[in-house]
């Protein structure tokens, strides 16, 4: 029995997607060592689903995940609960364009505002309005009892753990690059000459 197999016979839960591939990869090319693909696969699997999962139960409240991004990150400031857009794009891994696109439809929703900033007369800073502050705090326990349902799988020492581990696999590469690159468009690319 290989490594691989022994492994996953270990596994409690039987196989996963990830399993399933690697099994594929180590009869393909055995020469291949896939153990990244352990790990990278399943980060990436998971987040899809933690997705999908936060951004159902921010629908109920007529949210997405990026607006809750931005609502949350200024309630979590100091009262006025107010940030320059770039601070938030910066923040929240988005592009500018996408940001000002985001602070828009929150802007028509009454949820924020744009005021001027005081130590700035040219800029401008995005401002949680009345009505933003109430819908988040109406939202965040919701929102965080849906985080742990997404989590249910895992006890909460293995949470800690995860969390631990996680943290450091990021302090690496915020060490390299602070603030992550936004998420890159896929589509065809022009075949080089």
């Amino acid at each position: 029995m290989s490594e691989l197999q022994d492994t996953i016979s270990r596994c409690e839960g039987g196989l996963d997607h990830v399993d399933r591939v690697l099994t594929q990869w180590a009869s393909a090319r055995p020469d291949l060592d896939t153990s990244p693909v352990a790990v990278v696969a399943r980060l990436g699997r998971a987040a899809a689903y933690v997705d999908a999962g936060v951004n159902a139960a921010l629908a109920e409240f007529g949210l997405t995940r990026a607006a809750w991004d931005v609502l949350a990150s200024l309630r979590r400031t100091d009262p006025p609960h107010r940030l320059s857009p770039t601070e938030l794009y910066l923040g929240l891994m988005r592009t500018s364009g996408a940001m000002t696109h985001r602070l828009a439809g929150l802007e028509r929703a009454g949820l924020v505002k744009r005021v001027p900033d005081p130590a700035d007369g040219r800029g401008m800073l995005v401002e949680l309005t009345r009505k933003g502050k109430a819908l988040v705090d109406r939202t965040a326990p919701a929102h965080l009892a849906n985080e742990r349902t997404l989590l249910a799988a895992l006890s909460a020492g293995e949470q800690r753990e995860l969390a631990t581990l996680l943290r450091k696999l990021l302090r690496t590469f915020e060490g390299e690059e602070p603030v992550p690159p936004a998420k890159a468009r896929v589509g065809r690319r022009r075949a080089s000459p």
